[in-house]
């Protein structure tokens, strides 16, 4: 085979690649065998980063359904409140009033513990304990590794009234997603 492309009929260089191995003239219109080197790439997607229209490859995620966000909701709140008040009682830092209701102590302990578990643990493996259980993972919807500021972000926008509330009426994607430009998927 030659190392460029002369067609059989007219001698015409110029040629419209239709697979790997089917090449149309631009000059008459025939259609020859010849091997481009071209190969089929998966899906494309635009990359928005970068000054020049660069082509980059297209990472296919599920999303995580409705029911095991709730799962890893639950299962996270029981690690940072057994940690937490495990935590307090030992050190005598939290106390419960005698009317039932946590002392303004306790509810700082409560929220700094809930900052540093959700930021920490999302931020170095990229999950927290109910996300290892129900196999899903949060990813940064640009395709790069997260940043510390998002995760510090997801757990600050957990704090914006009826956040909780926010994901059933999206599919799932809650304002601590979307906000810090996140997405719990999937960990196959």
């Amino acid at each position: 085979m030659s190392l460029t492309f002369t067609c059989e009929k007219c001698g015409g260089g110029s040629y419209e690649q239709f697979s790997q191995t089917q090449v149309r003239c631009m000059h008459c219109g025939s259609i020859s065998v010849y091997d481009t080197g071209y190969r089929v790439v998966p899906e494309f997607q635009l990359s928005a980063d970068k000054d020049l229209l660069d082509l980059e490859i297209k990472a296919d995620y599920k999303t995580a359904s409705l029911p095991k966000r709730i799962a890893n909701y639950i299962i996270d709140w029981f690690v940072i409140y057994l940690s937490v008040f495990v935590t307090a009682s030992l050190s005598n830092i939290v106390t419960i009033e005698n009317n039932g209701q946590l002392s303004d102590a306790a509810i700082l302990f409560l929220f700094l513990g809930i900052l540093i578990y959700y930021t920490l643990m999302e931020y170095k493996f990229g999950k927290t304990l109910g996300k290892f259980v129900t196999r899903t993972k949060v990813i940064s919807t640009n395709g790069n590794p997260l940043s510390f500021a998002q995760c510090a972000g997801r757990v600050l926008c957990r704090i914006i009234p009826f956040e909780a509330f926010s994901g059933l009426l999206s599919n799932g994607v809650f304002w601590h997603d979307s906000i810090p430009k996140t997405l719990v998927v999937e960990d196959n």
